[in-house]
């Protein structure tokens, strides 16, 4: 094999330039702005217009690229090609002004996602645009094949470029003590994988897209990783879901969130393995390709049907959300796709143009996947406040006054609804805030509260770092008078836990007692609490838990008791909307037993609650007993640790 000359590679490279310059271009604005952000990684400034610089410019790479081939392909004239480049420069900017352009800009998060979805639509774009109007089917594998060859051909000349001036850095810096900057090493990452990459890429591809439907030439290698490696990979996979299905079916377990993704994963293995091999069923001797290929999009069939069980579950329990929606569509898709090749349909374009169709129609509009998810959790949202009064009319009815947005504004806010739900309402309205704030924002709940913070959140959030900032979550979910918080539930077992009054700032009056001690520990059943002297007698205070009794022992010997039980049923009776409920008055904490021997009063710091098996148990408890013992000698009140 001989290796290309210098000339030889520079007549590449200029020829790539000539014919793909605004592509060219692109990589190297790309690559420009990528190296000033890395060099000013510190910098305290506003770096959004130079991200979504470097973003848009990365996108031109694709988008030019697209441009080019098509007009080669259609022959296209100058005039055309440079009015087709101008359409595609024009979209690059109207992309650049839909993102935010600063970090305090009203959400981040959203335009982002639409520049991913642009990204994709762009860059199956690439697969058909050159053939979109021809029907060369075997023009349009041959010309993926060289996009899909020169990558990989791209992707491994820049790796081992760039691990060559690696090890040539780090070569200087251990034998001539050069200190080479970290930055640097990231750096020449950025221009082998962004600019060398790109040019690479481009300087490969066939001077002429005319006559490729002419070409026959199929790898070798590509066969037998498609046949033997894909192939058998597919079919384990497919093993498992089918495995999982009859799993649902023996035990009647509905599919989990997680088989969605599993299936939509394993579908696109086996459509690509089927592209891959696609020439190959049309040989004489390989005509069980073609027959397998089609019997695939009929095993895929129940797959389907059990991704749109499993996601539509999801949806019925958590609404739609922008997620949940591509899964929903992709299932669409692949429904399509199989229904398409099982019937007997074979052109290959019908797959990436299909996909290109429905991700670009479903990326805007009313129907489309950011409209209808947040419509779909304000609905959500709406119907749980609705359910549990807290609004009517589309007013909230106990709205909670946020008096001031300040540093001191977490400890000072104490949440008035708290107990009117239960911990598991309350984690869905923070869920649901959270998504609609980090996707869409909270415009269309907004106007159901009567106050609006927008002004006062941005003050307090102007010159801030990110993690300074007020959460609009936080603020909305605090003036429906609910704390901020996730409340860790169980299905099997729910905890509860009652606290007194702050009993630190209390003075207790222990009139008619003699002794008080101090009870603060975890406990099992019948197990000592505390154990103490008495006038040279031992007692032992003891618990047991289900029947939620203190016990008293003179010398191992049971003296009094001191049942509980009637208080732990008043508290979950008056407050069971609440795992978590506090500062509840004294007197609903307090239990006294007497008999002719012994007086008992004991006070409630707090008291937790387990629910194992639809049973009351306690799992802690703090607070004072006071004792009264009568004997022949009162003794002084004094306090026993």
């Amino acid at each position: 094999m001989k290796l290309p000359s210098i000339q030889y590679l520079q007549e590449k490279a200029v020829t790539a330039l000539k014919r793909f310059p605004l592509s060219i271009v692109s990589a190297t604005i790309g690559v420009v702005c990528a190296i000033y952000l890395i060099e000013h990684e510190h910098y305290q400034g506003n770096l959004f217009p130079i991200i979504n610089l470097m973003l848009c410019a990365a996108l031109g790479i694709p988008l030019f690229f697209c441009v080019t081939v098509f007009s080669e392909k259609l022959n296209f004239s100058f005039k055309i090609k440079t009015l087709l480049s101008l359409i595609a420069t024009l979209i690059l900017v109207g992309i650049y002004f839909s993102l935010p352009n600063s970090d305090e800009s009203f959400n981040t998060t959203l335009p982002y996602i639409r520049y991913a979805i642009y990204n994709i639509t762009i860059h199956l774009l690439v697969a058909f645009a050159p053939f979109i109007l021809k029907k060369e089917i075997n023009g349009f594998w041959q010309y993926n094949k060289v996009l899909f060859i020169r990558f990989l051909t791209s992707v491994l000349y820049s790796g081992f470029l760039y691990v060559g001036i690696v090890l040539a850095l780090v070569s200087l810096n251990l034998l001539f003590d050069v200190k080479i900057r970290d930055q640097f090493y990231f750096e020449f990452w950025v221009i082998i994988a962004g600019l060398f990459n790109t040019w690479f890429f481009t300087a490969g591809m066939p001077k002429s897209l005319t006559n490729l439907d002419n070409n026959y030439e199929y790898p070798a290698g590509l066969k037998i990783f498609s046949q033997y490696i894909l192939l058998p990979l597919l079919m384990l996979y497919l093993l498992i879901l089918y495995g999982y299905g009859i799993k649902i079916f023996a035990v009647w377990d509905w599919p989990k969130g997680i088989v969605s993704y599993l299936i939509v994963c394993v579908a696109i293995l086996g459509i690509l393995n089927f592209l891959l091999i696609y020439p190959y069923s049309k040989q004489k001797e390989n005509k069980w390709i073609a027959s397998f290929s089609r019997a695939y999009y009929f095993i895929l069939l129940p797959l389907i049907i059990m991704l749109f069980i499993a996601i539509n579950m999801r949806i019925g329990d958590y609404g739609i959300t922008i997620n949940r929606y591509i899964i929903l569509l992709l299932g669409c898709w692949l429904t399509l796709v199989a229904i398409y090749f099982a019937i007997g349909k074979t052109n290959i374009k019908f797959i990436p143009i299909s996909l290109f169709t429905a991700i670009l129609i479903t990326s805007f509009g009313p129907w489309g996947m950011f409209s209808v998810s947040e419509n779909s959790q304000v609905n959500r949202l709406k119907t749980i406040l609705e359910t549990h009064q807290l609004l009517e009319n589309n007013n909230i009815t106990k709205e909670q006054a946020i008096d001031s947005i300040s540093y001191n504004y977490n400890h000072e806010f104490k949440a008035q609804n708290e107990l009117l739900l239960p911990d598991s309402i309350k984690n869905d309205i923070k869920s649901i805030l959270d998504y609609l704030n980090d996707h869409h924002g909270l415009t269309k709940i907004k106007p159901w509260f009567n106050n609006n913070y927008d002004t006062e959140i941005a003050s307090f959030n102007q010159d801030k770092r990110k993690w300074e900032r007020v959460n609009e979550a936080k603020v909305y979910m605090n003036a429906l008078g609910l704390e901020y918080t996730h409340h860790y539930t169980n299905n099997n077992q729910t905890y509860f836990s009652f606290s007194a009054e702050n009993m630190h700032d209390k003075v207790l009056d222990i009139s008619g007692f003699d002794y008080q001690v101090k009870l603060n520990s975890n406990y099992n059943n019948l197990e000592s609490l505390k154990t103490f002297q008495i006038n040279n007698k031992e007692y032992e205070i003891k618990i047991q838990t289900s029947e939620h009794m203190l016990l008293l022992l003179e010398n191992k010997q049971l003296k009094s008791t001191l049942n509980y039980s009637g208080i732990v049923k008043n508290l979950m009776d008056k407050y069971k909307n609440s795992n978590n409920t506090y500062n509840l008055p004294i007197d609903e904490m307090t239990i006294i037993s007497e008999t002719k021997e012994i007086k008992l009063k004991f006070i409630f710091d707090n008291i937790n609650i387990e629910t194992p098996d639809n049973t009351l148990k306690t799992s802690y408890l703090s607070g004072t007993l006071l004792l009264k013992i009568n004997e022949e000698t009162p003794l002084n009140t004094k306090e026993l640790e």
